[in-house]
C-alpha cells in the first residue's frame, strides 16, 4: 500500500521531497499493518514528512495516479519487507489479491532499474518480527532494520532520512611539504644466463631430472584453489540467507572451507574460523561456534529430530542453545553437565496413552498423569528386586502421597497414611518389565503407580500415576492432583530405574498426558468456569511436552492450561486460566 516524504539531494527539475512508504497487508497477520502505522507515526514525530494511503483514504482520487506520483516525486521510497510484499513484488502472488501492491511494486522495480540513483532512493525496511528474507530479491540483501518504534530502535533509518550521518567527514587540511630524495645509483642489468631455459607447464606428478648444462628450469607449484563463496551450492533463497548471517557475524567466521550442503531440515556450511552457518529451509540462517555445532551433531536423532540452532551462538562457551526446525519442534540444547536435548513446553491435544492404557478399576472419578519417557536405555534394563525396594522407599515421599490426604483427609490426627503396597490379584501381573503399587483407603479412594519398560508397542518407559475416588471434587483439586501425579510419574518412579532423570539422554520429546475421566458427570464441580453451553461431560486428556523435572509452580501452570483447554471443549467457552486462581 503506501505513504510519502523526507529530504533528498537536489537534481535538475523539481527537487524530490518526502518519503513514500510502500507496504502490503498480511492476511494472516493484522498486526503488520499496525506496525506500519507505528513507523509512520514515528517518522512524522521525528520531522520526516511521511504519508500513508490511510492518511489520504477519505478523499476521492485516482489512486493509481496518486501512487505513481508519490514514487516519482519522493526523495526516498521505503519498501516494508513482509512475505506478502515479496510474493507480489516477485510475481508469485495470487492475481486476484492485492492488485495495487503488485502494480505499485512494479513501478518501484522499474524505477529501481531505470534510475542509477535508485539504489540510494529505494530503501528496504525490516520491522520488528520480520526478516531480511522478506525483502524482494531485486533490492538485494541489505536492509534497514527497525528494532522498535523509538528513535533508538530506528536510528539508522532516521539518520538516512534526515541526512544526519553517525560519523561526519573530517574537513580537508593543508598539504604537507615532503622533501625530495636523490635517485639511487643505477645498477647494471644482469646478463641473461647462458644456455637453454626450460619451463614445464601443467601439473607435475613425481620427479623432474635435468641432465647436462641446459641453463635453468621452472617447475610450476600447485595452483591455488578457487575461493568458495558464502552459501555457494545452496538454493538462491538459502544462499541469500547465508550472506545476511555472514555479514551479521562481522568477519568472525573466516572463509568457507567447503560448499553449502543439505543436512536434515536445511543447509549447512563450515568456515575456517571454527564456525558453522546453518539454516532451516525458509528461515533465517544463523552462525554458531564449531564447539556448539559439534555438541549438537553428537545428539541422538540429529539432525532431523533436534533441528538446528534458532539464534546466533558464536560464543563457544554458551551453556544453552535454542533449537527448532526438526521433527521434535522447539527445544533447547543444555551443554552442562553433558550436551542433551530438552523440549520447550507446549500443549498438544493428542493423548494416545491415556486412551490406550486401562484405568486401575471402576470408579466415579479417575485423575491421572501418564509420563512417556523415550530415554536411551541399556538393552538389558529390568525391574529387579533392588528396583522395587527403591520404589517402595520413594513412593511414600512422593508429592502425590502428601497431596491426596491434604485434599481429601483420609485420616485425622497422628494416624499415618495408608502404605504403598505391591499390587496383587487376578487382574495384576508383576514381571521384570512391569510393576504396580497401590495405596488405598477402603473402597472409596485409592492411588495407583505403575511403571512399564519398553515393549513391542512402545520404545519408551511409561509411568502411570492415578487417583480414583467415589466422591465430588472441584476443578482446582483436579489441577492439584495432576501437579502432584506429574512429578511422581516423570521423576520419582523412573528415578528407581534411571539415575538423574532430568539429565538422561532423550531419543524423542518426553510427554506427560493429563487425563480426567468422570463416569458420573457430577464427580467434578466445574462451576468455577461459569455456565456451560449444554451439559458438560468431563472426560478427556491433554498432552504436555515438557522437560523432565519442572518445578511445582511450572507444573501447576501447565496443568491449569490443560484443564482450561479441556473445559472449553466441554462447553465452557469462556473458560480462562485465571478462573482457577
Amino acid at each position: 500500500m503506501a505513504g510519502h516524504s523526507g529530504p533528498g539531494e537536489p537534481e535538475a527539475g523539481p527537487q524530490p521531497s518526502g518519503v513514500f512508504i510502500s507496504y502490503a497487508r498480511e492476511p494472516d497477520d493484522p498486526s503488520h499493518e499496525e506496525s506500519v502505522l507505528r513507523l509512520w507515526e514515528l517518522l512524522r514525530s521525528c520531522g520526516v514528512d511521511a504519508r500513508l494511503d490511510v492518511g489520504e483514504a477519505p478523499q476521492r482520487r485516482d489512486w493509481a495516479l496518486w501512487r505513481a506520483q508519490q514514487i516519482r516525486e519522493a526523495a526516498y521510497v521505503l519498501v516494508i519487507a513482509s512475505p506478502a510484499y515479496r510474493r507480489h513484488a516477485e510475481g508469485r502472488g495470487d492475481a486476484s489479491e492485492e492488485r495495487s501492491v503488485r502494480w505499485e511494486a512494479r513501478l518501484i522495480r522499474d524505477a529501481f532499474f531505470a534510475d542509477q540513483h535508485a539504489l540510494n532512493r529505494v530503501v528496504p525496511v525490516v520491522l520488528p518480527g520480520r526478516s531480511e528474507l522478506d525483502v524482494p530479491d531485486f533490492l538485494g540483501p541489505e536492509a534497514y532494520p527497525v528494532s522498535d518504534f523509538t528513535v533508538e530502535g530506528a536510528e539508522r533509518l532516521l539518520r538516512l532520512l534526515t541526512n544526519q550521518p553517525a560519523i561526519l567527514e573530517p574537513p580537508l587540511g593543508p598539504k604537507p611539504e615532503l622533501k625530495s630524495r636523490p635517485a639511487p645509483p643505477s645498477t647494471p642489468a644482469r646478463r641473461p644466463a647462458t644456455g637453454i631455459r626450460n619451463e614445464i607447464t601443467g601439473t607435475v606428478s613425481g620427479s623432474v631430472v635435468q641432465v647436462g648444462s641446459v641453463g635453468s628450469m621452472t617447475v610450476p607449484g600447485p595452483s591455488a584453489a578457487p575461493r568458495i563463496g558464502v552459501g555457494e551450492g545452496a538454493d538462491p533463497r538459502t544462499k541469500r540467507a547465508f550472506e545476511v548471517a555472514f555479514r551479521r557475524a562481522g568477519g568472525r567466521l573466516g572463509e568457507a572451507t567447503d560448499r553449502a550442503f543439505p543436512e536434515g531440515p536445511g543447509w549447512v556450511q563450515h568456515f575456517t574460523g571454527d564456525a558453522v552457518l546453518c539454516a532451516v529451509a525458509g528461515r533465517q540462517a544463523v552462525a554458531v561456534a564449531g564447539a556448539v555445532w559439534d555438541d549438537l551433531a553428537a545428539l541422538p536423532g540429529f539432525p532431523d529430530g533436534p533441528g538446528f540452532p534458532a539464534t546466533d551462538h558464536l560464543d563457544a562457551t554458551a551453556r544453552v542453545v535454542d533449537l527448532d526446525g526438526g521433527t521434535w519442534k522447539a527445544g533447547v540444547l543444555p551443554r552442562d553437565p553433558e550436551p542433551r536435548w530438552q523440549p520447550k513446553p507446549r500443549l498438544s491435544m493428542e493423548a494416545r496413552q491415556a486412551f490406550r492404557l486401562p484405568v486401575a478399576g471402576p470408579a466415579d472419578l479417575t485423575v491421572r498423569a501418564i509420563a512417556t519417557l523415550p530415554w536411551q536405555l541399556d538393552e538389558d534394563l529390568e525391574i529387579t528386586r533392588q528396583t522395587r525396594e527403591q520404589l517402595e522407599s520413594a513412593l511414600p515421599q512422593a508429592e502425590i502421597s502428601a497431596q491426596i490426604p491434604l485434599l481429601f483427609r483420609w485420616w485425622d490426627g497422628p494416624i499415618p497414611p495408608p502404605p504403598w503396597v505391591r499390587a496383587s490379584g487376578p487382574d495384576v501381573r508383576q514381571t521384570g518389565r512391569d510393576a504396580r503399587y497401590d495405596q488405598s483407603a477402603g473402597e472409596s479412594m485409592r492411588a495407583v503407580a505403575r511403571v512399564m519398560l519398553p515393549n513391542s508397542l512402545t520404545s519408551a518407559i511409561t509411568v502411570s500415576v492415578e487417583f480414583q475416588a467415589n466422591l465430588r471434587i472441584t476443578a482446582s483439586e483436579v489441577v492439584e492432583l495432576w501437579t502432584a501425579a506429574w512429578d511422581t510419574a516423570a521423576v520419582v518412579v523412573p528415578g528407581a530405574l534411571v539415575a538423574e532423570p532430568g539429565n538422561a539422554v532423550l531419543l524423542a520429546p518426553p510427554t506427560v498426558e493429563l487425563q480426567v475421566k468422570a463416569d458420573v458427570p457430577e464427580a467434578v464441580d466445574l462451576s468455577v468456569f461459569g455456565k456451560p453451553e449444554g451439559r458438560p461431560n468431563p472426560q478427556g486428556a491433554v498432552t504436555v511436552v515438557a522437560p523432565i523435572g519442572l518445578d511445582r509452580n511450572e507444573r501447576r501452570a501447565w496443568a491449569t492450561k490443560a484443564l482450561t483447554r479441556l473445559a472449553r471443549d466441554w462447553g465452557f467457552v469462556d473458560a480462562e486460566e485465571t478462573d482457577l486462581g
